[in-house]
């Protein structure tokens, strides 16, 4: 009788643990919306030849507007830390119609430093409006 409790008693420690052992922490995952840090209005400038440009993040949408190119928005926008200041925004990005600018799903990455963002691969923008 007790060899069968201990077995018992053994096997249910073993299941609990095992279980508890698949349900693993998902901390890379995706949220829906923007993060704060990013929220508000960016913009860049470059002097030397006249050049700028905003980017605008709200809760839920993103909007793009650079000297001489269309506007661009983004919906459905969802956002995953990545680390270092580092997010990745997913959303659906669309032109104003007869731009000729292609809709669909787009992933950025941008990287937020000393209350600067960058998108890969862009200039640096700091805070303010146009």
């Amino acid at each position: 009788m007790r060899k069968s409790l201990k077995l018992a008693l053994t096997l249910v420690a073993g299941l609990t643990l095992g279980t508890a052992s698949l349900n693993t922490a998902k901390a890379a995952t995706w949220h829906k919306g923007t993060p704060k840090a990013l929220r508000g209005s960016w913009i860049y400038h470059r002097k030397q030849v006249s050049q700028f440009g905003q980017i605008t993040f709200t809760a839920s949408k993103y909007q793009r507007q650079d000297q001489g190119m269309p506007q661009t928005k983004g919906k459905h926008l969802k956002y995953r830390y990545v680390g270092h200041g580092t997010y990745k925004i997913h959303a659906y990005i669309y032109g104003a119609k007869g731009t000729g600018y292609h809709n669909g799903w787009a992933t950025m990455t941008i990287k937020k430093h000393n209350g600067r963002i960058q998108p890969k691969g862009d200039l640096w923008f700091h805070r303010g409006t146009l």
